[in-house]
């Protein structure tokens, strides 16, 4: 299943969603080639890694980021080994972009909800 193979990059995208910032999964989404793909996912994890080295901790040890009044749990930066699948697999198959950006804008399950996680 494509959200347990790419669970941190869609993670990653869905905080990004959580802030308003829909730039990187509308760019995966909506890319033709594998390209754009590349750019948007390198483009993310640079920010997602800056965002990640400033945010606070809780009283429970997980990072989060605040918006509009609310605490947005900061999740793990995806595995080098799933980033490579990913564009792997986007390479051959362009509709794991789509899915993948998809899953980002779904509401998270209750257990994924309930912490950013590691």
């Amino acid at each position: 299943m494509v959200n347990t193979e790419y669970g941190g990059i869609v993670k990653m995208l869905r905080f990004f969603v959580q802030t308003k910032n829909f730039s990187y999964v509308d760019r995966i989404g909506n890319a033709l080639n594998p390209e754009p793909v590349e750019v948007a996912l390198l483009e993310a994890l640079r920010a997602f890694r800056s965002i990640r080295e400033s945010a606070p901790i809780d009283k429970n040890g997980r990072m989060y980021v605040e918006k509009d009044g609310n605490k947005i749990p900061v999740p793990g930066i995806p595995s080098d080994e799933e980033i490579k699948k990913f564009l792997d697999d986007v390479r051959s198959d362009m509709g794991v972009a789509k899915l993948v950006a998809t899953l980002a804008l779904a509401y998270p399950s209750r257990k994924e909800n309930s912490g950013g996680g590691e």
